[in-house]
């Protein structure tokens, strides 16, 4: 007897392992069938999307943008690729999406800071990191600087600024907001030459400044001489600083 009972042990045990290895999968079999229902739902519709944070974009520009055909599973939504396609439009620097319980979306929109007009046959909004954001036919009420280009060029909106000499004179103005020599005047305009030299326009038209491809030693230069002479740029109607170790300021004519 005993030894039959050794003989029907193993046997048992292979049973009760071949027992829970078919309920497993039968659990796992019902977890994925759930999974799998629940994202069909219509329960799980999206039945509202809210925008904040933008305000040259509509929200209803936003909302396009998604391409969204309702009914939509919330759970089947991709977030990172529906905020790509907003940040395709050129006001939009940064975009997030989250889901927000029970059925609700948040888009979140960082836009872009215009910090200069763009003069190039039309006149556009340009931002911080170059981005041509609109054409505009009248002055914005804020006061921002124009940046010319001094030969024949042509841009559209949503483009990426990429001649380098217009560039150079984006980081110019960049430069010019933080000069100390400037602290109290606006520029009003820059015109970018073909040769790389630019031209400036303080607001007013009380100086116009000749600047070479290396301003920031050429505006210390213009500090060192005006601290000097102790004289402000406003009391010069010209200064040229293109040439090296050299500064030329050339007074107001008299009464003008």
């Amino acid at each position: 007897m005993r030894r039959g009972r050794k003989k029907e042990y193993p046997r048992r045990r292979v049973w009760l392992v071949a027992g829970i290895m078919a309920g497993v999968v039968l659990l796992s079999g019902g977890v994925w069938w759930a999974h799998g229902s629940l994202r069909q739902l219509s329960v799980l519709e999206v039945r509202e999307i809210r925008v904040r944070g933008n305000v040259h974009v509509e929200t209803a520009e936003v909302l396009s943008r998604l391409r969204l055909r309702p009914p939509v599973n919330i759970l089947q939504l991709d977030l990172e690729e529906l905020a790509g396609r907003i940040t395709m439009h050129p006001w939009v620097l940064s975009a997030s999406i989250q889901r927000q319980p029970p059925l609700s979306l948040i888009i979140t929109v960082e836009e872009r800071r215009p910090v200069a007009l763009l003069s190039l046959g039309k006149t556009y909004l340009l931002s911080a990191d170059a981005v041509i954001l609109e054409e505009v036919r009248a002055r914005p009420g804020q006061a921002l600087p124009l940046l010319r280009a001094a030969w024949r060029a042509e841009a559209r909106a949503g483009e990426h600024l990429d001649d380098r000499r217009l560039l150079g004179g984006l980081e110019l103005l960049e430069l010019l907001q933080e000069a100390p020599l400037l602290k109290q005047t606006l520029v009003e305009e820059v015109t970018v030459e073909a040769d790389g030299n630019y031209v400036l326009r303080l607001a007013g038209g009380r100086a116009i400044l000749r600047i070479g491809p290396d301003p920031l030693a050429q505006l210390h230069r213009l500090s060192l001489a005006l601290g000097h002479r102790e004289e402000r740029l406003q009391s010069f109607a010209y200064a040229d600083l293109r040439f090296p170790g050299r500064v030329i300021l050339k007074p107001p004519e008299k009464g003008g």
